[in-house]
């Protein structure tokens, strides 16, 4: 997290790419020096359709690669000053691009169409993880070093609130009711709702033995709840970190469930995405080398050993409803494991680390980030073979975002 990205900094502050086909970095001007934003574009870029593109952000570079996934080629390749980009969200007609990067106190505002830098937009400090509410009015940015959550309007491109009262927030999902909304907190042992009415805090729910707010207890590393995951039921799923607990929570009825557990150092439980017929809740743990299918009911849960202990992305799609996706970073490949048979079937290997991928809308294809590589692929999620990869892809490409298709950070 915070370590990670003070290493990425010291070692690749201001490394910008130019151009869509780029090989090679080109140091950016020092500080105090003029710095202008540069965008690179195909003649397939005015034309092609805005709903059937990947916007790839870069860690080390503040760069936005994107992907024509109709033509299978980059279309664009937009560059900014200063230090990389955390991910890309769009706005609700997918006609702006907002990016977001821990090293700054604002986010940059991208005509999609163009790659133009159209507005910046002030924020609290180390911006990462942002999220559009299901109506598209919001967009809320985690500020991680403020402990505080920035609300946004979309269309005017201002920031309408700033919301402190949190402990190290890690994402922001937004609940099927449109009533309120839920902030994982990273470095606590609760998960905080928001009343959207009011952009107001309202109640904490923590895990048992626990409390929240004003006595909360903090963890002892940052390895709280790193997301909260809403399903298609309205089940919150939130997986803790140092205590190997499974919060779950009713959004609807408001009601906490029976929590689960899930073995040492769970990662996210992958419940959130847009397609039906998929039940899966998966979660990564870190600490067993697996991963784990959790079920409300605990007979029916199971775990699948990988062999990787630093799983990260999970992905689904609706023309392969029994498999999901698992991002292993170490081993440098895609697992893909059978939710019904509970067994690992596959594994599809891209020659780097992968940590982060999105999921058409279609469900046709998964394009993964292969950060170490530079590289991004595109997988057939129906046969799992890679059907066509792009390398030079900005400086550690670090999350894609595609447009009503399922996305997410870490």
């Amino acid at each position: 997290m915070n370590e990670v990205r003070r290493a990425a900094a010291a070692a690749l502050m201001g490394i910008v790419f130019t151009g869509c086909n780029a090989q090679s970095p080109a140091p950016s001007p020092g500080p105090g020096q003029n710095c202008a934003t540069a965008a690179t574009l195909s003649p397939r870029a005015a034309t092609g359709d805005l709903r059937h593109r990947a916007y790839v952000a870069s860690r080390d570079a503040a760069n936005v690669t994107v992907i024509d996934l109709d033509a299978m080629e980059i279309v664009g390749s937009a560059d900014d000053c200063g230090p990389g980009y955390h991910m890309v969200e769009m706005n609700a007609d997918f006609t702006k691009a907002y990016a977001s990067s821990p090293d700054k106190s604002h986010l940059d505002v991208l005509d999609a169409r163009t790659l133009a830098r159209i507005g910046r937009i002030e924020v609290g400090a180390e911006p990462s993880h942002m999220s559009l509410s299901r109506d598209g009015k919001l967009l809320a940015v985690v500020n991680e070093k403020d402990n505080a959550v920035s609300f946004i309007d979309p269309v005017r491109d201002v920031e309408i609130k700033r919301l402190p009262g949190f402990y190290y927030p890690h994402f922001v999902r937004f609940a099927p009711d449109g009533r309120y909304a839920y902030v994982a907190n990273v470095g606590a042992y609760h998960v905080t709702r928001i009343d959207l009415s009011a952009l107001a805090i309202d109640g904490h729910i923590a895990l048992d033995g626990f409390d929240g707010p004003p006595h909360a207890t903090e963890v002892t590393e940052e390895v709280g709840f790193a997301d909260v995951q809403i399903d298609a039921n309205g089940v919150l799923w939130a997986a803790h970190g140092e205590s190997g607990r499974v919060l779950v929570y009713d959004t609807k009825a408001r009601q906490k469930l029976p929590e689960l557990t899930t073995g040492i150092r769970p990662w996210i439980v992958y419940a959130q995405h847009p397609f039906t017929g998929i039940d899966a809740h998966v979660v990564p743990s870190h600490g067993e080398r697996n991963v784990k299918l959790l079920d409300l009911v605990p007979e029916r849960a199971a775990e699948i050993v990988t062999g990787e202990p630093e799983s990260y992305g999970v992905n689904y799609s609706p023309l392969a409803p029994d498999r999901a996706f698992v991002m292993n970073r170490i081993r440098q490949e895609i697992a893909v494991i059978d939710t019904r048979t509970k067994a690992l079937v596959s594994t599809i290997p891209v020659g780097g680390n992968t940590e982060t991928a999105s999921t058409t809308a279609d469900g046709r294809y998964i394009v993964a980030a292969v950060s170490s590589a530079n590289r991004v692929v595109v997988i057939d999620a129906q046969t799992n073979a890679i059907v066509k990869t792009f390398d030079g892809v900005g400086s550690y490409p670090w999350t894609v975002t595609i447009p009503l298709g399922q996305n997410y950070c870490h």
